[in-house]
């Protein structure tokens, strides 16, 4: 199967529960040799891949950690994602503005605090699993 882009090479590995060993190999064959998977961002769309939903999804975690202990990403790469990553769940939780007269800003996302809160647990657990367990 002809893949076009790395979002839909990961999601076909993660609908077909490719190993991680599997995946690897795949991805070699998807993308061209000599592709430099810092430069085609594989780390951010792995951990962007994982954090949908309400937890980590742990084959996709799966295929990060190999990623990383294969050296097919640096830890560079992994360590700027997850700074994206952490970024973006920070900026969704701003508390309005307390100037009288000035019109708070409208909130970015629908998720309430509890639910911010898992998504922090969830990068902070991604990264456990990504460099404690390597």
């Amino acid at each position: 199967m002809k893949v076009v882009n790395l979002k839909q090479a990961i999601l076909q590995a993660w609908k077909e529960r490719w190993s991680d060993y599997q995946w690897a190999i795949n991805m070699k064959k998807f993308f061209p040799k000599g592709a430099t998977w810092d430069i085609l961002n594989l780390a951010d769309a792995l951990l962007e891949q994982a954090m949908i939903g309400p937890s980590p999804n742990p084959l996709i975690l799966s295929y990060l950690k190999y990623a990383i202990s294969s050296q097919m990403v640096s830890y560079s790469s992994v360590l700027t994602a997850i700074s994206k990553h952490l970024r973006s769940v920070s900026s969704l939780d701003h508390k309005p503005s307390g100037h009288p007269g000035v019109r708070p800003p409208q909130p970015r996302s629908s998720l309430t605090s509890e639910e911010l809160s898992r998504r922090r647990v969830s990068v902070c657990v991604c990264v456990c699993v990504c460099f404690v367990i390597c």
